[in-house]
């Protein structure tokens, strides 16, 4: 047990809630994104030439908006200037001959096809090169269809989807925090979810993780309490969409959790920073593979934290920690030294940092950090070095009061990673801010989404590959569904 003896000053704050970390089960944080990831970068091939030796060998950029309008390179040989170029039956416009290698042309709007198409090169003789394995068209607009709501206990607050009944569909688990329980949603595959069943959970629940921990291929459910008595509480899974009874693995009031390989002993461990009056800190949890948990220590925290990410800002190969604290306005940085984590090394952040993702905004494959900062109205932007450090923070404001979850999450399948937050101030609407390369993001964009809310999910639950929007509704008793209608 973790000293949790005394009340934290200034509770209060633990009931703005946290989003957990992306990437445990629902996207990637890094989402390559795209319905051809990576589609043609470098790539050559044979096919393509005629008997004439006319070959296309690269497009570059791979991907594309389907609104065109952008520069693309079109790499090959026996290229001449008369030539003429086709997207999707579509031809170019503004084609121009570079080398004998290389014809630039501007890109015509997609004729209604999203993903990989046809790229054509053909000569005034009608000899031509195709390739449709080199060039996808991405949607050019960013939309969200109207919400469809789903009824879950009275005023959710937390989300997290996984298959819980191993029909490859996405489920969907509801916290409740004041209802004290957990919504459990069978998915359809169309966007659409089965009626809840309703399980009870002793305490009141801030957090959740879905992870297979017992070994036995079904999803298992954790989650994290506070309030009188809390603990972080296990529920396995029985792999057809049910659970079984809760086992308590440590008592603990806390806002927040994160789950991974922590050891590298192939098992999944826990870290959980938890409140303690004069006695904050963070425990440590080294599963087994069977359901139980040893307790591996703890160590203290300048701070309360409502926010924990996990990836490898080192290049060590070894899962490092993020933690916001939020009194300390400072995100602890806690590097793995394998069976253990070090001191956090305290990284400023806002003035109140309060959620945190990790991911590669800018490209380079090095873990940069995004932080919500409630107090200061905006996302904070830290790119790693690769080496355990960060560049300053860089402040996006949000156009909203009080924005706590964060995601990063590639919405419009550009191969770019894109922001989304919650204002849990200013009801009604979801910000997004679209990525725009090198760690820059466009001003924020407002999605409509009546109600309030305190989390926010992105993944595809309709099968188009597109990332859909899931919120509880807090002020009610339902979640809402924005299907992502980009095109």
């Amino acid at each position: 047990m973790w000293d949790t003896r005394k009340k934290k000053q200034g509770w209060a704050l633990r009931h703005k809630l946290l989003v957990l970390p992306v990437g445990l089960l629902l996207l990637s944080a890094c989402s390559s994104g795209g319905y051809v990831p990576d589609a043609g970068h470098g790539s050559t091939a044979a096919d393509g030439a005629t008997t004439a030796g006319l070959v296309i060998d690269s497009v570059s950029p791979a991907r594309g908006p389907s609104t065109g309008g952008i520069k693309v390179a079109v790499r090959g040989r026996r290229f001449e200037s008369d030539f003429r170029v086709a997207f999707a039956g579509v031809d170019a416009t503004q084609v121009s001959l570079t080398s004998e290698e290389e014809l630039s042309v501007t890109l015509p709007p997609s004729p209604g096809k999203l993903g990989l198409v046809e790229v054509k090169v053909r000569r005034p003789d009608g000899k031509e090169a195709a390739r449709s394995d080199l060039f996808s068209y991405y949607p050019g607009q960013l939309s969200f269809g109207t919400p469809r709501t789903f009824a879950v206990d009275s005023k959710p607050s937390r989300l997290a989807l996984g298959d819980l009944n191993g029909d490859s569909k996405l489920d969907l688990v509801v916290a409740s925090r004041t209802a004290g329980s957990l919504s459990l949603l069978s998915g359809k595959g169309d966007g659409s979810f089965d009626p809840f069943r309703r399980v009870s959970v002793s305490g009141t629940p801030t957090a959740l993780l879905l992870s297979e921990v017992t070994s036995d291929q079904a999803l298992d459910v954790m989650v994290a309490c506070d309030g009188g008595g809390a603990s972080v509480w296990l529920f396995a899974g029985k792999g057809d969409g049910t659970l079984l009874p809760a086992r308590s693995l440590v008592s603990a009031q806390a806002a927040t959790m994160a789950g991974g390989d922590y050891n590298g002993d192939g098992k999944y461990d826990l870290a959980v920073p938890y409140f303690a009056f004069a006695a904050n800190g963070i425990g440590f949890l080294n599963g087994r593979g069977d359901g139980t948990f040893m307790n591996n220590g703890s160590q203290s925290l300048p701070s309360g934290s409502f926010g924990i990410s996990s990836a490898d800002f080192n290049a060590d190969g070894k899962a490092d920690l993020a933690v916001t604290l939020y009194d300390d306005s400072t995100v602890g940085i806690m590097l793995s030294q394998g069976s253990k984590f070090g001191s956090p090394r305290l990284v400023p952040a806002g003035a109140g940092p309060h959620g945190v993702v990790a991911a590669d905004v800018n490209g380079d494959s090095k873990a940069d950090l995004v932080v919500s900062d409630p107090d200061g109205g905006a996302l904070r932007v830290l790119l790693g070095k690769g080496d355990g450090t960060f560049q300053p923070a860089v402040m996006l404001p949000t156009g909203g009061s009080t924005p706590q979850p964060v995601v990063a999450v590639d919405l419009n399948l550009d191969g770019l990673l894109d922001l989304i937050t919650v204002n849990v101030g200013s009801a009604g609407t979801v910000t997004v801010m679209l990525g725009k390369g090198a760690g820059q993001f466009a001003p924020p964009q407002q999605i409509t989404a009546p109600g309030t809310h305190s989390d926010v999910l992105a993944a595809d639950v309709n099968g188009d590959r597109l990332p859909d929007l899931l919120l509880p509704v807090s002020s009610g008793a339902m979640v809402s569904v924005l299907l992502n209608t980009s095109r």
